[in-house]
């Protein structure tokens, strides 16, 4: 672990003011004494918890100023600790200096060295929420100060576990969503051609509807003609010249019509619509070949 991020081969320019950045940060400005720094570790041991994060500092300190070998010798050898357990209380030391998480510490640290490193595997908004009286897989601060470090692990292992099923389970179904919506993409892409009858059949519908409507509208008229015959005898005002100028006009529409299409006067008796009896007609030629 590398706090401030010491590069290898560095300038002893470089570890100086390495040393300067890790004591400023750690110790207040001092300067580093190796001596001096195992001392203090040594008496970190025998304090109580607010002890810890001494000895955490002061590991973190000699750490950033020895070998890798070195470190791991004086750890073991002036304060009894191995490799896992020295990471852990320089981490839980990292954590604790946070200025945020500084607001847990108090409660946290009531319920001793051996429970908070193990509660150290929780986020920081977790343990902030747990000391302020929240939970961790439904257990209190007083329920994990009843708890031995033993059932407090098993518990914390359950919550993990508990937390991973539960994002599995939102995966899965994330999953078969994104599958679903897939499928359904693909199925709403494909654009089949419709048969030409079928396309035939609907334009046939609509303009039997759009007649029947029309001639619908038509007959109405009749209605109108009656009355405006009514008028004139009654008041002997023609309205003819309207009547004719109505019927002219819709006359008049419709033979446009006739003509834009070239078609007949007479509809034909062929019952067969021209569009499907062309696709007959070329494929009787070809059988006629």
């Amino acid at each position: 672990m590398e706090v401030l991020g010491l590069a290898v081969g560095a300038t002893a320019n470089e570890l100086a003011i390495h040393s300067m950045a890790v004591m400023d940060r750690f110790s207040n400005g001092e300067a580093y004494n190796e001596a001096v720094w195992i001392e203090r570790g040594r008496f970190a041991v025998r304090q109580t918890m607010e002890g810890m994060f001494e000895l955490g500092r002061a590991l973190i300190i000699i750490k950033e100023h020895t070998p890798h070998g070195r470190f791991a010798e004086i750890a073991e050898k002036e304060f009894g600790l191995g490799r896992r357990e020295s990471q852990r209380l320089m981490n839980a030391t990292l954590r604790f200096i946070d200025p945020k998480m500084k607001q847990a510490q108090p409660q946290l640290m009531k319920l001793g060295k051996s429970k908070l490193l193990e509660l150290l595997v929780e986020d920081d908004d977790t343990l902030l929420e747990f000391a302020e009286g929240g939970e961790i897989n439904g257990n209190t601060l007083d329920d994990v100060d009843r708890m031995t470090v033993k059932e407090l692990r098993v518990a914390l292992r359950e919550s993990r576990e508990t937390a991973e099923a539960k994002d599995k389970v939102i995966a899965d179904k994330n999953k078969k969503v994104d599958e679903l919506a897939e499928k359904l993409a693909k199925k709403q892409t494909v654009v089949r051609e419709p048969k030409a009858e079928d396309v035939g059949s609907e334009l046939a519908m609509q303009l039997t509807s759009l007649e029947v409507g029309i001639r619908s509208q038509v007959s109405r008229l009749k209605d109108l003609f009656d009355q405006l015959n009514a008028h004139s005898e009654a008041h002997g005002i023609s309205h003819q010249a309207k009547m004719v100028g109505t019927l002219n006009q819709i006359i008049l529409d419709c033979e446009q019509l006739r003509e834009s299409y070239a078609l007949p006067t007479e509809a034909p008796t062929d019952n067969v619509p021209e569009w499907l009896g062309g696709e007959t007609g070329e494929g009787n030629e070809s059988g006629n070949d």
